[in-house]
């Protein structure tokens, strides 16, 4: 049986967590369980916004559901990193999903990262915190991700751990389908309000 997809929503459309997530049944391993170990973002304490670190490499930062209440100050404390950014293939990662014709010529890419609880029990029952990396193309464009309704197994979206309390950690993948024989060639993190603006980002 064919798989189906919808694209995800970016940031600036995005409603919630829940619809990325619940589009799967959560799993306790991602793809990206032999990536390489990640380093540390240089000087300590919160990773400042506008901050560009390499692939590996680890950011202090603040996280704030997207259902909190616009006026609410309460956020979380994370360590997030980008792992990797790998090209993939439609003929051959694609072959068992059910595709729109547009989406046919587009280009696979695939995000692995990882999120670790540094401080506070997170609340993920809606917000899981992956949905808050930003894939950009080599144009400067914010790419959405893509919502599977079934299993995708080339890169797993798998969930927050539930509790996700402190020194808990996961790892996820995220696909991005870039039109026009584009790429991926960023990663931002603009997970709560002071890095919306000027996101951490990974190259």
């Amino acid at each position: 049986m064919l798989s189906s997809i919808a694209l995800g929503l970016g940031l600036a459309g995005c409603g919630g967590g829940s619809s990325k997530k619940e589009s799967s049944p959560p799993t306790t391993s991602a793809t990206t369980t032999n990536a390489t170990t990640t380093g540390t973002s240089s000087g300590g304490g919160t990773t400042k916004p506008g901050a560009k670190l390499k692939l590996g490499e680890t950011a202090h930062v603040k996280f704030k559901p997207l259902s909190a209440p616009s006026t609410s100050k309460k956020t979380y404390d994370l360590d997030v990193a980008v792992l990797k950014i790998e090209k993939g293939s439609i003929a051959d990662d694609f072959k068992n999903v059910d595709l729109e014709a547009d989406q046919k010529t587009s280009t696979p890419f695939y995000v692995s990262v990882k999120v670790t609880n540094a401080g506070a029990e997170v609340p993920v029952k809606n917000d899981d915190p992956d949905i808050r990396f930003d894939g950009i193309d080599d144009r400067g464009q914010e790419q959405g991700s893509v919502t599977f309704f079934g299993t995708f197994e080339r890169c797993d979206d798998a969930s927050a751990p539930t509790p996700f309390s402190n020194g808990e950690s996961y790892e996820s993948c995220l696909v991005y389908l870039i039109p026009g024989g584009g790429s991926i060639q960023q990663v931002n993190w603009s997970g709560s309000d002071e890095y919306v603006l000027k996101p951490v980002t990974w190259r």
